[in-house]
């Protein structure tokens, strides 16, 4: 992972590589090592230098917390990351899970009710300081090709 993200580094850098998306999926993973952390801040700090829009998923606020102890580098890191996200697109969080997603984004009461009842496809997007209920529609092809659950039921 160092190795591909030190590629990745490069590749950002590329004045003539034009407008990305730089994608992290199952971030989570990511949040173990402060040293990809550290890279990621400086993506996030120089993104419109470099070109690029970041993009951070993760199944849940409290995956953040997993980068280190209270007070350590690498929490600093992660939550830093989620206050530099200028667009935060929230789903249903389970009960256990409210209180911090709540407090990490700083959801009002009313916010943090609506997340709690959201059903599938439906999401709080925080754009802004201003907050839309959206419904996400896929296209039937963009639906096989994201089908996570497809090895489930085959």
């Amino acid at each position: 992972m160092t190795c591909a993200s030190a590629w990745m580094e490069s590749a950002l850098a590329d004045p003539d590589a034009g407008r990305r998306w730089v994608i992290y999926d199952e971030a989570w993973r990511v949040m173990r090592h402060v040293a990809l952390l550290e890279r990621m801040q400086s993506q996030w700090k120089l993104s419109r230098g470099l070109g690029i829009a970041n993009l951070m998923v993760i199944h849940r606020l409290s995956d953040l917390l997993t980068a280190g102890d209270a007070g350590s580098r690498g929490r600093a890191l992660a939550e830093g990351l989620l206050t530099d996200c200028s667009t935060r697109i929230i789903y249903r969080q389970e009960a256990d899970q409210l209180a911090a997603a709540s407090t990490l984004l700083g959801l009002t009461g009313v916010e943090a009710q609506a997340v709690s009842a959201l059903t599938k496809g439906r999401g709080l997007w925080k754009v802004a300081g201003r907050s839309f209920i959206t419904q996400h529609l896929l296209h039937p092809r963009e639906r096989e090709l994201f089908d996570t659950d497809a090895r489930m039921s085959g």
